[in-house]
C-alpha cells in the first residue's frame, strides 16, 4: 500500500538527510577530532535553527492541512458531484420516458 506524503514515514526524504549527515559527523570525527567537533558544532546550530523554526513558525503545518490533501478532497468532492448529476440525469431521462404526454394518448 503506498503511504501518503503527509502521513510521515520512514521513506521520507528528511530521515536520509539525517542520517547522512550524522554518517559524515562520524566520519569525519573518526579522522579527525578537533574537525569532527566543529563538524559537529556546525550540525548542531543548524539542528538548533531548524528546531527553533519550527516551534516558532510551525512551518511543517501539521494543523493546516497540505496542499496535496486539499487537492484530493476537492477532487472526491468533484467526483462526488459529478456521479450524483449522472443519477440525476439518468432518473430524469427514466422519469420522463415513463410520463403520458399529450401525443401519447
Amino acid at each position: 500500500m503506498v503511504v501518503s506524503p503527509d502521513e510521515g514515514s520512514f521513506l521520507d526524504p528528511k530521515w536520509f538527510v539525517i542520517g547522512f549527515a550524522f554518517a559524515a559527523f562520524a566520519l569525519i570525527l573518526h579522522y579527525d577530532l578537533r574537525l569532527g567537533l566543529a563538524a559537529g558544532t556546525l550540525l548542531g546550530l543548524v539542528a538548533a535553527l531548524w528546531l527553533y523554526l519550527v516551534l516558532r513558525f510551525s512551518l511543517p503545518g501539521r494543523s493546516q492541512p497540505s496542499e496535496r490533501r486539499l487537492m484530493e478532497e476537492r477532487f472526491r468532492k468533484q467526483v462526488s458531484n459529478r456521479s450524483k448529476a449522472a443519477l440525476r440525469k439518468s432518473d430524469d431521462d427514466a422519469g420522463s420516458g415513463a410520463q403520458s404526454g399529450p401525443d401519447t394518448l
